[in-house]
């Protein structure tokens, strides 16, 4: 059997030590006595994983004292409803959408604000956001990576408006970025920062106002129990915690955003080079380094080219069945050995179909 060369584009690959630090604690979690699946979230163990979980998020982001954090579980769609749920309806909302998850989020927001606004964007004229004036909104809302697009955005800083709701799902710990002009960043921690089931939420105090919301789509009453006011995803949390200590280890993110540069840059150039074979997004800082997206000229050879990386055990670079092509999906869990695996066979295989 071939090693598996896992590009997936999420849940993404985990990195090899994190693995063997969850098996350990599925059998045995020293703290508890106990097989870490049996914590109780009421625990002072799992408050001090909770504990460490903060420390960590504030010291890889260098998160600003007036923001809190929050756990919570729904992914980032549920976000979707959470956050405008949080909004008083008299506040002018922008959504500015650049791919596929920025067009799901305005079609929800719209169902709660009927009159937000949408600003769309294609590739070709991504420049011009950094032009145009977003001022008269109280809140715009941006997709940072589009996964299925290939379109990243990441100086954020740029973008004029005060006051952005970022989804930072696909891209969150691969880069830094300056929180001068946030007020709430949510990303699903199954892309960089572990396994399904918990969305990291990083909001401004002053975003947080009291409402008769239900519990769980009340900000106040979330924030005032500490992500603990129901039975969390005490699972996903804990490997969230080894994630977020592991990439501290590392270096933190100027390791993260050098690795992110390097790798991307690596298929980037080779893509370029042979530009009489392949179909990608032109040179551009909003070419994603997270998700780099591209088609064979002869369309056929896509699939052949997937079959023919399955049988090497590189699996998950199918493009999205809505767009269709490839795709390869470069976490923080994907190593060198990986990019370079991937760029050979590559290249082996455009001699075969020649």
């Amino acid at each position: 059997m071939n090693k598996l060369y896992n590009f997936n584009p999420g849940p993404s690959k985990l990195p090899e030590e994190i693995i063997h630090r969850i098996i350990k604690a599925i059998n045995y979690y020293t703290p508890i006595n106990s097989s870490i699946l049996e914590i109780t979230h009421r625990s002072k163990e799992f408050g001090e994983i909770l504990e460490n979980i903060e420390k960590n998020l504030y010291l890889l982001f260098n998160i600003p004292d007036e923001y809190k954090l929050l756990l919570m579980q729904g992914g980032a769609t549920f976000q979707n409803a959470l956050i405008p749920y949080n909004i008083p309806l008299e506040k002018k909302i922008g959504c500015l959408v650049n791919g596929h998850w920025g067009k799901k989020t305005f079609g929800d927001y719209k169902k709660v604000f009927r009159n937000v606004e949408k600003f769309e964007y294609s590739f070709d004229s991504l420049d011009s956001i950094y032009e145009h004036e977003y001022s008269k909104f109280n809140y715009l809302h941006v997709t940072s990576n589009e996964t299925i697009d290939g379109i990243q955005i990441r100086n954020l800083s740029k973008i004029k408006n005060s006051n952005l709701i970022v989804d930072m799902s696909s891209d969150i710990g691969s880069y830094k970025f300056s929180f001068e002009n946030i007020s709430y960043i949510y990303a699903g921690a199954q892309k960089n920062l572990g396994i399904p089931g918990v969305t990291v939420s990083i909001i401004k105090k002053d975003f947080i106002v009291e409402n008769d919301n239900p519990a769980y789509l009340n900000l106040s009453e979330l924030t005032q129990n500490n992500s603990l006011l129901n039975t969390p995803s005490t699972f996903s949390i804990f490997v969230l915690n080894l994630v977020l200590e592991w990439m501290n280890e590392m270096g933190g993110l100027d390791y993260f955003e050098n690795k992110s540069i390097h790798q991307s840059n690596l298929i980037y150039e080779f893509l370029d080079s042979y530009k009489e074979n392949f179909l990608v997004l032109d040179k551009s800082e909003f070419r994603s380094r997270s998700n780099i997206t591209f088609n064979f000229r002869n369309l056929e050879l896509n699939k052949k080219f997937i079959e023919y990386s399955k049988e090497l055990g590189i699996e998950g670079i199918n493009g999205h069945r809505s767009v269709g092509g490839v795709r390869v999906s470069l976490y923080n869990s994907i190593t060198d050995d990986m990019v370079s695996f991937l760029i050979n066979n590559i290249e082996k295989f455009l001699v075969q179909v020649k």
